[in-house]
């Protein structure tokens, strides 16, 4: 070989020296971008999931779920009281409207409660899960029919158009639901720890 080609040859090595080390680090470095910005945006929306839909389903169900339980405390807590009442006056028990007018306000308040805060919360965890449906997991989805029934049937029971004994012949109870809370606080959770790198 002479000289030119031989210089030639080593200049190409050379440059191969310096390309290959900057190709392969650039071809890892694309790869390995891609890898981590296909990961940041499936953590974008395991946030979305979260802060959109799952965090406010599941709070306004804590909320209710607090404030029933408070309910049945004061219902337990008024009829023990109204029957120390009742064993404490002389029988026939004339003068019981007077005493009972209190206990009256508990049922009335309950009532109210219902209609003014518990079902327009229902009405806006609907709304939540309508709107952000495609946030919803598969497993999640499932349990759209049953919550809509469910704030449908109350609505109606309110605006006296379906009768009592309609009512009779459906299910409509909502402990047909907690399968659908006990999903939602395990997609929390799970969502949660995919998050946190658990």
């Amino acid at each position: 070989m002479n000289d030119g080609v031989m210089k030639l040859l080593s200049e190409v090595i050379d440059l191969l020296k310096l390309i290959l080390p900057m190709g392969i680090t650039g071809f890892v470095g694309y790869f390995y971008g891609k890898k981590s910005l296909k990961e940041q945006k499936k953590m974008e929306f395991i946030e979305r999931q979260i802060n959109e839909l799952y965090s406010p389903l599941l709070g306004y169900h804590m909320k209710m779920r607090a404030e029933g339980e408070l309910r049945v405390e004061i219902q337990i807590g008024a009829k023990s009281a109204w029957q120390k009442i009742c064993d404490n006056q002389p029988k026939p028990f004339k003068d019981s409207g007077t005493y009972y007018e209190p206990f009256r306000k508990i049922i009335e308040h309950d009532n109210n409660k219902f209609r003014t805060e518990t079902l327009p919360l229902y009405d806006k965890m609907l709304q939540i899960f309508t709107e952000k449906q495609w946030l919803a997991d598969p497993s999640t989805q499932q349990y759209y029919s049953g919550f809509y029934k469910f704030i449908d049937i109350w609505h109606r029971w309110l605006d006296k158009s379906i009768p009592a004994e309609v009512l009779e012949e459906i299910d409509y109870q909502e402990e047909k639901l907690q399968p659908f809370y006990n999903n939602l606080e395990n997609q929390v959770k799970l969502l949660k720890n995919i998050l946190s790198g658990k």
